[in-house]
């Protein structure tokens, strides 16, 4: 379970290793299976994006 909250602020690494800055909306689970398990839904200027709990931190 994470332990942010809806509309934390928090920073988001994407897999070029540049930050961006957005706010939590909630978790997601995709499944079992290659490529799914939990990840955090992160808005980042009007657009949700998905994230492994790893590569996001609070702002």
């Amino acid at each position: 379970m994470s332990a942010f909250k809806k509309g934390q602020d928090v920073i988001l690494t994407n897999p070029r290793g540049t930050d961006k800055s957005g706010k939590f909306v909630g978790i997601k689970n995709l499944g079992s299976g290659r490529g799914g398990g939990e990840y955090l839904i992160v808005d980042v200027g009007g657009k949700e994006l998905k994230a492994r709990a790893s590569k996001v931190r609070a702002a």
